[in-house]
């Protein structure tokens, strides 16, 4: 029982960071949100020149704290997912 409640939690942890690292190629939230950035901006613009957007992406969150990249990047996820929904 000690190990279901300690383990858990754990493998819940590891398999986020592990999709994080995965969708991201890294775990630092402001390099996380740059990608993020530069491929929304990608799409949008229809050019497959996505290391531009994110060398420019990157510039702008190097200034940013860490919990200002986590809430770009909860802001981006909960409009791609508004995004999604609204297009039904």
């Amino acid at each position: 029982m000690i190990r279901f409640l300690i383990g858990s939690p754990l493998l819940v942890i590891v398999l986020f960071v592990s999709g994080f690292y995965y969708a991201y190629g890294q775990v630092d939230p402001c390099r996380a949100l740059a990608v993020e950035r530069a491929r929304r901006a990608a799409h949008a613009s229809g050019l497959p020149i996505e290391d531009g957007f994110e060398r420019w992406s990157r510039l702008e969150t190097s200034q940013m704290s860490s919990g200002q990249c986590i809430a770009g990047l909860l802001d981006s996820w909960g409009e791609r997912l508004s995004d999604k929904t609204g297009n039904r």
